[in-house]
Protein backbone atom coordinates (compact mmCIF):
# COMPACT_ATOMS: atom_id res chain seq x y z
CA UNK A 1 0.00 0.00 0.00
CA UNK A 2 0.98 3.61 -0.51
CA UNK A 3 2.70 5.68 2.48
CA UNK A 4 0.66 8.56 3.16
CA UNK A 5 0.55 11.11 6.18
CA UNK A 6 -2.28 13.64 6.58
CA UNK A 7 -3.23 15.89 8.53
CA UNK A 8 -6.45 15.57 11.04
CA UNK A 9 -7.85 18.06 13.40
CA UNK A 10 -9.29 17.95 16.49
CA UNK A 11 -13.02 19.05 16.23
CA UNK A 12 -15.76 19.41 19.06
CA UNK A 13 -18.87 17.74 18.54
CA UNK A 14 -21.85 17.95 20.84
CA UNK A 15 -22.34 15.15 23.86
CA UNK A 16 -24.20 17.93 26.48
CA UNK A 17 -20.75 19.40 26.52
CA UNK A 18 -17.71 19.31 23.82
CA UNK A 19 -15.79 16.63 23.55
CA UNK A 20 -12.56 15.75 21.68
CA UNK A 21 -12.89 13.84 18.73
CA UNK A 22 -10.48 12.21 16.12
CA UNK A 23 -11.81 13.18 12.53
CA UNK A 24 -10.32 15.16 9.39
CA UNK A 25 -13.15 17.60 9.03
CA UNK A 26 -14.99 20.10 10.88
CA UNK A 27 -18.11 18.17 10.61
CA UNK A 28 -17.45 15.29 13.04
CA UNK A 29 -18.47 12.90 10.19
CA UNK A 30 -17.56 8.94 12.13
CA UNK A 31 -19.04 5.84 11.32
CA UNK A 32 -22.57 5.23 11.28
CA UNK A 33 -23.61 9.09 11.78
CA UNK A 34 -24.35 9.60 8.21
CA UNK A 35 -25.97 12.71 7.91
CA UNK A 36 -22.97 15.03 9.32
CA UNK A 37 -24.48 15.85 12.31
CA UNK A 38 -23.02 15.83 16.05
CA UNK A 39 -21.87 12.62 17.01
CA UNK A 40 -23.52 11.03 20.38
CA UNK A 41 -22.90 7.94 22.01
CA UNK A 42 -25.63 5.59 22.81
CA UNK A 43 -24.67 2.19 24.37
CA UNK A 44 -28.27 1.17 22.53
CA UNK A 45 -26.36 0.94 19.50
CA UNK A 46 -23.14 -0.12 20.45
CA UNK A 47 -21.58 -3.29 20.84
CA UNK A 48 -19.29 -3.91 23.97
CA UNK A 49 -15.89 -4.42 22.31
CA UNK A 50 -12.95 -3.45 25.03
CA UNK A 51 -10.65 -0.58 24.30
CA UNK A 52 -12.93 0.43 21.60
CA UNK A 53 -15.05 3.54 21.37
CA UNK A 54 -15.08 4.64 25.12
CA UNK A 55 -15.89 0.63 26.10
CA UNK A 56 -13.59 0.13 29.21
CA UNK A 57 -10.73 -2.90 29.04
CA UNK A 58 -8.30 -3.82 26.67
CA UNK A 59 -8.74 -5.22 23.67
CA UNK A 60 -8.92 -8.55 22.79
CA UNK A 61 -6.63 -10.40 20.36
CA UNK A 62 -3.39 -12.56 20.35
CA UNK A 63 -0.06 -11.13 21.55
CA UNK A 64 2.17 -9.56 19.13
CA UNK A 65 5.50 -11.87 18.98
CA UNK A 66 8.71 -10.37 17.48
CA UNK A 67 10.93 -12.50 15.66
CA UNK A 68 14.20 -14.14 17.39
CA UNK A 69 16.77 -11.59 17.69
CA UNK A 70 14.06 -8.18 17.55
CA UNK A 71 12.66 -6.72 20.72
CA UNK A 72 11.47 -3.14 21.98
CA UNK A 73 14.19 -1.11 22.52
CA UNK A 74 12.26 1.47 24.60
CA UNK A 75 9.07 2.67 25.26
CA UNK A 76 6.80 3.57 21.90
CA UNK A 77 6.18 7.25 21.61
CA UNK A 78 4.14 10.24 19.21
CA UNK A 79 5.77 10.76 16.38
CA UNK A 80 6.87 14.81 15.27
CA UNK A 81 3.36 16.91 15.11
CA UNK A 82 5.26 19.13 11.92
CA UNK A 83 7.12 15.84 9.84
CA UNK A 84 4.88 13.18 11.09
CA UNK A 85 8.20 10.87 11.32
CA UNK A 86 10.41 9.64 13.30
CA UNK A 87 13.25 12.09 12.23
CA UNK A 88 15.75 9.15 11.11
CA UNK A 89 14.43 8.70 7.13
CA UNK A 90 12.23 5.66 7.91
CA UNK A 91 9.47 5.47 5.76
CA UNK A 92 6.72 5.03 7.65
CA UNK A 93 4.29 1.61 7.69
CA UNK A 94 0.88 1.89 7.49
CA UNK A 95 -1.75 4.57 5.82
CA UNK A 96 -3.61 5.47 9.30
CA UNK A 97 -3.77 9.40 9.49
CA UNK A 98 -4.07 10.40 13.05
CA UNK A 99 -2.31 8.06 15.31
CA UNK A 100 1.62 8.41 14.46
CA UNK A 101 4.22 6.26 16.77
CA UNK A 102 7.86 5.90 16.44
CA UNK A 103 8.29 1.99 17.78
CA UNK A 104 12.32 1.71 19.26
CA UNK A 105 13.41 -1.73 18.14
CA UNK A 106 16.81 -3.78 19.06
CA UNK A 107 17.85 -6.12 16.76
CA UNK A 108 20.44 -8.20 18.40
CA UNK A 109 21.64 -11.24 15.59
CA UNK A 110 24.24 -9.40 13.94
CA UNK A 111 22.50 -9.04 10.88
CA UNK A 112 19.16 -7.96 8.97
CA UNK A 113 15.67 -9.32 10.22
CA UNK A 114 12.63 -9.19 8.47
CA UNK A 115 9.99 -8.03 10.60
CA UNK A 116 5.89 -7.52 10.21
CA UNK A 117 3.75 -5.77 11.88
CA UNK A 118 0.11 -7.57 11.22
CA UNK A 119 -2.82 -5.84 10.25
CA UNK A 120 -5.37 -5.49 13.22
CA UNK A 121 -2.37 -4.57 15.72
CA UNK A 122 -3.45 -2.17 18.33
CA UNK A 123 -0.94 0.48 19.85
CA UNK A 124 -2.76 1.23 23.05
CA UNK A 125 -2.02 5.02 24.61
CA UNK A 126 -0.47 5.24 28.48
CA UNK A 127 0.09 8.57 28.28
CA UNK A 128 -2.67 10.75 30.96
CA UNK A 129 -4.02 12.61 27.58
CA UNK A 130 -7.24 11.58 26.70
CA UNK A 131 -5.66 9.94 23.49
CA UNK A 132 -6.73 7.33 20.82
CA UNK A 133 -5.20 4.05 20.90
CA UNK A 134 -4.71 3.25 17.07
CA UNK A 135 -4.69 0.22 14.90
CA UNK A 136 -2.58 -0.78 12.29
CA UNK A 137 -4.65 -1.91 9.08
CA UNK A 138 -1.55 -2.84 6.42
CA UNK A 139 0.25 -5.44 6.25
CA UNK A 140 4.49 -4.37 4.93
CA UNK A 141 7.27 -5.91 5.88
CA UNK A 142 10.79 -4.20 6.78
CA UNK A 143 14.07 -4.94 7.31
CA UNK A 144 15.40 -4.34 10.77
CA UNK A 145 19.40 -3.26 10.88
CA UNK A 146 21.57 -4.70 12.93
CA UNK A 147 21.81 -2.61 16.05
CA UNK A 148 24.73 -2.28 18.57
CA UNK A 149 26.23 0.23 20.73
CA UNK A 150 27.67 3.45 18.94
CA UNK A 151 29.87 6.39 19.80
CA UNK A 152 28.99 8.36 22.75
CA UNK A 153 30.07 12.00 23.43
CA UNK A 154 28.35 14.73 24.58
CA UNK A 155 26.39 15.91 21.01
CA UNK A 156 25.34 11.90 21.14
CA UNK A 157 23.40 12.68 25.00
CA UNK A 158 26.26 10.51 26.95
CA UNK A 159 28.74 11.07 29.07
CA UNK A 160 31.39 10.19 26.63
CA UNK A 161 31.28 6.95 26.33
CA UNK A 162 29.21 4.01 23.74
CA UNK A 163 25.22 4.12 23.73
CA UNK A 164 22.64 1.60 22.11
CA UNK A 165 21.78 2.61 18.97
CA UNK A 166 18.01 2.12 18.18
CA UNK A 167 15.97 1.59 14.73
CA UNK A 168 13.25 3.75 15.28
CA UNK A 169 10.03 2.61 13.05
CA UNK A 170 7.03 4.55 12.15
CA UNK A 171 3.59 3.53 12.58
CA UNK A 172 0.89 5.23 11.01
CA UNK A 173 -2.41 4.23 12.12
CA UNK A 174 -6.21 4.53 11.91
CA UNK A 175 -8.41 5.75 15.71
CA UNK A 176 -10.14 3.53 17.25
CA UNK A 177 -11.58 5.93 19.91
CA UNK A 178 -13.83 8.44 17.67
CA UNK A 179 -14.34 10.57 20.74
CA UNK A 180 -10.62 10.99 21.78
CA UNK A 181 -7.70 12.93 20.08
CA UNK A 182 -4.83 12.22 17.61
CA UNK A 183 -1.57 10.92 18.73
CA UNK A 184 0.67 14.02 20.41
CA UNK A 185 4.56 14.17 20.07
CA UNK A 186 6.21 12.46 22.49
CA UNK A 187 3.11 10.71 24.03
CA UNK A 188 3.79 7.27 25.52
CA UNK A 189 2.21 3.90 24.15
CA UNK A 190 2.17 0.31 24.09
CA UNK A 191 2.15 -2.61 22.01
CA UNK A 192 -1.23 -4.09 22.27
CA UNK A 193 -2.63 -7.42 20.99
CA UNK A 194 -3.46 -8.34 17.00
CA UNK A 195 -7.24 -8.24 17.47
CA UNK A 196 -9.32 -11.24 16.97
CA UNK A 197 -12.67 -9.16 16.63
CA UNK A 198 -14.87 -10.73 14.25
CA UNK A 199 -15.80 -7.41 12.77
CA UNK A 200 -11.96 -6.26 12.12
CA UNK A 201 -11.25 -9.59 10.85
CA UNK A 202 -14.05 -8.71 8.21
CA UNK A 203 -12.65 -5.09 7.45
CA UNK A 204 -8.98 -6.49 7.04
CA UNK A 205 -10.46 -9.54 4.46
CA UNK A 206 -11.84 -6.26 2.33
CA UNK A 207 -9.12 -4.01 2.51
CA UNK A 208 -6.71 -6.64 2.28
CA UNK A 209 -6.06 -5.78 -1.34
CA UNK A 210 -6.97 -2.43 -1.58
CA UNK A 211 -5.12 0.82 -2.36
CA UNK A 212 -4.94 3.97 0.60
CA UNK A 213 -3.89 6.34 -1.77
CA UNK A 214 -5.34 8.96 -0.85
CA UNK A 215 -7.33 11.37 2.26
CA UNK A 216 -10.52 10.20 0.67
CA UNK A 217 -8.96 6.34 0.73
CA UNK A 218 -8.15 6.55 4.33
CA UNK A 219 -11.60 8.12 5.35
CA UNK A 220 -13.37 5.12 4.02
CA UNK A 221 -11.47 3.16 6.20
CA UNK A 222 -11.76 5.15 9.27
CA UNK A 223 -15.57 5.68 8.72
CA UNK A 224 -15.66 1.71 8.98
CA UNK A 225 -13.86 1.56 11.54
CA UNK A 226 -16.13 3.58 13.52
CA UNK A 227 -18.63 1.76 12.56
CA UNK A 228 -17.10 -1.35 14.12
CA UNK A 229 -15.65 0.88 17.30
CA UNK A 230 -18.83 3.04 17.79
CA UNK A 231 -21.63 1.15 16.79
CA UNK A 232 -22.79 -2.48 15.89
CA UNK A 233 -19.98 -2.99 12.98
CA UNK A 234 -19.80 -2.81 8.73
CA UNK A 235 -22.99 -1.36 7.27
CA UNK A 236 -23.75 -1.92 3.58
CA UNK A 237 -22.17 1.16 2.90
CA UNK A 238 -19.28 0.48 4.49
CA UNK A 239 -19.04 -2.23 2.10
CA UNK A 240 -19.62 -0.96 -0.87
CA UNK A 241 -17.30 1.92 -0.25
CA UNK A 242 -14.43 -0.47 0.39
CA UNK A 243 -15.61 -2.55 -2.64
CA UNK A 244 -15.39 0.68 -4.89
CA UNK A 245 -11.22 1.25 -3.70
CA UNK A 246 -9.00 0.33 -6.16
CA UNK A 247 -7.22 -2.96 -6.49
CA UNK A 248 -3.37 -3.46 -5.63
Amino acid sequence: MAHAAWKWMVVAVGVGVGVLACSDDDEGGGGGGGDGGPITFDAGVNRVRPGFGEDPGQPVGKTFVFPPGVELAGVPYGASDATKDCGNGVAPIGTGPAVLVCVPLRNTTGGPVQLTFEPGLVVLNTAPSRIQNGMLIDREPITVPPTGMGPGGVDAGSDGGSEEEVFLLPLHMYCLNEARGPSEQGGTFELGPVSSDPDIQELLRLIENKRIENEDDADVVQDALYSITEYNGLTDDDRKAIAALKNR
